[in-house]
């Protein structure tokens, strides 16, 4: 046998070999061991659906009977949200969620969300004595739910109507304001004094920061957290000082309108004026003090800006709304079973965002 014959052997055995060592090692991991094993093994996450224990432990069951509802009869005693149901023969089952969450739905339109989801969860609503807030493109809600509220459920039904202010229930944006501001003249209580400044603040925010949070918007942010200080200011002159039925939002904006014309002196605005008469410790005075501190185009810069936020409440027909008496009350809201509808029309996005 010569030298490449050996060598020939030589590599078929090694090569043998190594087939057998692969044989041997891929016995243990081979795919028999799958089944074995979590599918996945956690890695893209352990999500499922859940068992029926599991959904019977999570959630309340309710039964489902609104004819016996409305004539007072076997109401609900648990307030939550109504995420699924069980048909039995004729009788249903609310699974109810009594815990403090937020509920996301998501359907494409005409799957039934307003039939399926919204009208049972606004009927276990009012069965249980929850107040709630709706809003609406198209005012079916109201349409359909206002009427069986207030008739079957006795609730206050208030519905802030965009498509049709003319039919809309009242809205002062001042309300409570001046509520306080009442009650502090009468009582000379500083604790009503106190409220009437902290709806101020809250109202002068939430015309301002109606595109977020003001402090985002580097150099101009002065300008808008000025113009909040200086538009809580003029709130707090028209609670105290105007007459009840001047006391609204739109006063304001005339307000502030006028201060912006010439005063006739130099160097001295208007506004500059008008605080200069007010007490040395009075509250309008040190919340418009940022507006006054600074230099005149500073000023008038920051008094366009509150205007500039204010032209959204100027319409003839949202003025129906905001200068009338209001019947929408946020504290009596908590306190008794109420409803507010608000009809928002999303074609129009100037009335959605007023």
């Amino acid at each position: 046998m010569n030298t490449t014959q050996i060598f020939l052997l030589c590599l078929c055995g090694a090569f043998f070999l190594v087939v057998a060592i692969i044989a041997a090692i891929g016995e243990h991991y081979s795919l028999k061991g799958i089944p074995n094993k979590p599918v996945g093994n956690g890695q893209h996450g352990t999500a499922r659906f859940a068992t029926k224990g599991e959904v019977t432990r999570t959630y309340k069951q309710i039964p489902y009977l609104p004819r016996l509802w409305r004539s007072g009869e076997q109401l609900p005693s648990v307030d939550g949200l109504i995420v699924g149901c069980v048909d039995r023969a004729g009788s249903m089952t609310a699974l109810v969620d009594d815990a403090d969450i937020h509920t996301l739905m998501i359907g494409a339109s005409g799957v039934g969300k307003t039939a399926n989801f919204l009208y049972p969860n606004i009927e276990y609503c009012c069965a249980a004595g929850m107040s709630f807030v709706t809003t609406d493109s198209k005012g079916d809600l109201y349409r359909n739910t206002a009427t069986i509220a207030e008739k079957y459920y006795d609730y206050k039904i208030s519905v802030i109507d965009l498509r049709n202010p003319t039919r809309s229930s009242g809205y002062n944006m001042l309300y409570l304001v001046n509520k306080y501001m009442d009650m502090y003249k009468a009582e000379n209580k500083l604790e009503y004094k106190a409220k009437s400044e902290k709806f101020a603040k809250i109202t002068a925010k939430t015309i301002i920061s109606a595109d977020g949070d003001v402090s985002n918007m580097g150099q101009n942010a002065f300008f808008y957290e000025a113009a909040e200080g200086l538009l809580t200011a003029v709130i707090l002159l028209i609670a105290e000082f105007c007459p009840p039925e001047k006391r609204h939002i739109i006063s304001v904006f005339k307000l502030i309108q006028d201060l912006l014309a010439p005063s006739g002196t130099k160097g001295v605005s208007r506004f500059q004026i008008l605080i200069d008469k007010l007490p040395g410790e009075h509250k309008a005075r040190w919340f418009a003090g940022a507006a006054l501190n600074s230099s005149d185009q500073a000023m008038a810069s920051v008094m366009s800006t509150a205007l500039s936020r204010l032209n959204s409440f100027i319409d003839s027909e949202l003025e129906q709304i905001l200068c009338f008496d209001t019947s929408i009350d946020v504290e009596e809201f908590c306190n008794q079973k109420s409803a507010i509808y608000l009809v928002l029309p999303e074609e129009d996005a100037s009335a959605t965002r007023s």
